[in-house]
């Protein structure tokens, strides 16, 4: 099993929704980590309560510092703290996963080799792997949409509903 690890924005989505059993369920977990930086990201919002009613989402105790190779690339300064803190706890494990939708912390943690996962992915692996069907598939659509205001692309959103 993967040592799952939330961004703010993945995270987020999905606790509006009501659906953070499925990755649960997908990954076969029994606890994934919420850095710091992405829990005090949450508290901010209304979504803390909905967060601490996760009993299998943590805190790690204590966070790894930041690496020097990450610290002085260009890059890695520019995200914000809350993907530089998963970015960081990956980077400093072995068979992690990062869940996170933003482009750019994406496409620098898979350059350090960190599996890093973005929605569309993760429900298309859902749909592939039979834990959920198209009319799931189609509520939670729909419910990002209109809780998150998340949208699919065309083709993405295609591909989800055939």
């Amino acid at each position: 099993m993967p040592t799952l690890i939330f961004d703010t924005d993945f995270l987020s989505s999905f606790l509006q929704i009501g659906h953070c059993e499925l990755i649960r369920e997908f990954y076969q977990v029994d606890q994934a980590w919420v850095p710091a930086a992405v829990y005090r990201e949450l508290a901010q919002t209304d979504l803390l309560t909905l967060l601490l009613a996760v009993p299998w989402l943590r805190v790690p105790p204590i966070e790894p510092p930041s690496n020097e190779v990450l610290l002085q690339d260009i890059t890695f300064q520019t995200l914000g703290a809350g993907e530089r803190a998963c970015i960081t706890l990956a980077y400093a494990q072995t068979d992690t996963v990062v869940l996170m939708s933003d482009n750019k912390a994406r496409r620098f943690a898979r350059s350090l080799s960190i599996d890093a996962i973005n929605i569309p992915a993760f429900l298309i692996a859902c749909k592939t792997a039979g834990v959920v069907d198209t009319k799931t598939i189609a509520q939670i659509i729909d419910d990002l949409r209109d809780k998150d205001f998340y949208e699919f692309k065309k083709d993405i959103r295609d591909e989800l509903l055939k």
